[in-house]
């Protein structure tokens, strides 16, 4: 009988495995259709958590739609960072009770804050737009001077007044993001939608926007699966500007077997009974929590501007 070679017995050590591995990189299309992958998750975990059984998920999509159109005018009404700071510590509790992801959400809402209420208004903080004392001096001239209708001051700083501005701003934006996110991560979007009847939105206009969130995942299950059907069918690795070639070949296809489908989900529709009028559920009833809600988002936001 032959012995087993003495190598083979030998367990694999770590350290000689090789050190100089480079990990494969993703091409231009495979990036695409991952970051559209993660587009389409994010939208069924967001479906998944309007699903959730507490107490924000319960309350009536219309009495929620009346409450984001209230807040709003009520963020846009105060003009006083403390209570902006109330109504952004009152939003924080009702992610708390809504049970979502604060830490993940928040970071998403910080970023938006910060780009659109903080990055765009900074200049604002300046005593060339805002007058006011200046609390730090960035720049100074030796005499001040007139560019076309603007007066150049000496001293160019950030004031007090400026910093004002930009926090007040930056609170309106966080609050108002805020308070629209927690709308969405907690209503079922068709049940959402179908709620701006309430306000006189047009039957069409609905329709649109409910097909169209219906296509988005038709389009992209459509262009995911052609990608990778033809992927499969090639050798070797193949440079950016060929796959977008082959890809850009294929894009008429790509839409013409999209609308297909669309169409018969359209005429499915249809034979079900669907004649272009929206429907509100039936089975959204106002109850006396949906009535508390109200008078409590009321009563909020009448305290706030009292404070204000």
């Amino acid at each position: 009988m032959n012995s087993i070679p003495s190598y083979l017995l030998q367990p694999e050590s770590v350290q000689d495995a090789p050190l100089n591995i480079k990990r494969a990189k993703l091409s231009f299309i495979d990036k695409t259709i991952l970051n559209s992958a993660k587009t389409v998750k994010s939208i069924y975990q967001q479906a998944d958590c309007a699903e959730n059984d507490n107490l924000i998920n319960k309350i009536n999509p219309h009495v929620k739609l009346i409450s984001l159109i209230y807040m709003a005018f009520v963020i846009s009404l105060v003009s006083k960072t403390s209570a902006q700071l109330l109504i952004s510590v009152f939003i924080f509790a009702l992610y708390i009770i809504a049970r979502l992801k604060v830490f993940e959400v928040y970071r998403k809402i910080f970023f938006l804050a910060f780009l659109f209420g903080f990055l765009v208004v900074l200049p604002a903080s300046l005593n060339v737009i805002t007058t006011g004392k200046i609390i730090l001096n960035l720049f100074t001239f030796n005499k001040p001077s007139q560019f076309w209708i603007y007066k150049i001051p000496e001293n160019i700083g950030i004031t007090e007044n400026g910093i004002q501005v930009v926090l007040l701003v930056f609170l309106r934006v966080l609050n108002s993001v805020s308070l629209a996110l927690l709308i969405v991560f907690t209503t079922p979007f068709p049940s959402f939608i179908k709620s701006f009847k309430i306000i006189g939105v047009p039957d069409t206009f609905l329709m649109i926007i409910s097909l169209a969130y219906k296509y988005i995942f038709i389009l992209s299950r459509t262009i995911e699966d052609t990608y990778f059907a033809l992927k499969s069918r090639l050798t070797g690795n193949m440079k950016n500007s060929s796959l977008r070639k082959l890809i850009s070949g294929r894009v008429f296809f790509i839409f013409k077997r999209s609308v297909v489908i669309y169409e018969n989900t359209y005429f499915a529709m249809v034979s079900r009974g669907y004649n272009g009028n929206v429907k509100l559920h039936s089975k959204h009833h106002f109850t006396l929590t949906d009535y508390i809600t109200l008078v409590l988002i009321i009563s909020v936001g009448i305290f706030v501007i009292i404070i204000n």
